[in-house]
């Protein structure tokens, strides 16, 4: 059996754990900010769709991207509040 002692987390520490999720939330919204833009551009490239369907597609895919951005900002508020907690 192996025993370890975690000493309790300091303020200090704790910030620091937030500005982690904060970056990584960031880094999260890069990503999604990039599948947006590679999906925008298969959109405009696609010649077997009309006018109306690109724009149609455009706006379903903003549509997600507002809500997995949403999600990510909900995730990082939580962490924060379970970080900053006692």
């Amino acid at each position: 059996m192996i025993i370890l002692n975690i000493p309790k987390l300091t303020e200090e520490t704790r910030r620091n754990y937030v500005k982690q999720v904060k970056e990584m939330g960031e880094d999260c919204k890069v990503a999604l900010r990039n599948a947006r833009a590679d999906a925008m551009n298969s959109i405009k490239k696609a010649e077997d769709l009309t006018e109306d369907q690109k724009k149609s597609s455009e706006e379903d895919v903003q549509e997600l991207i507002n809500k997995y951005n949403k999600v990510v900002d909900e995730k990082i508020k939580d962490k924060v509040e379970e970080l900053m907690s006692v």
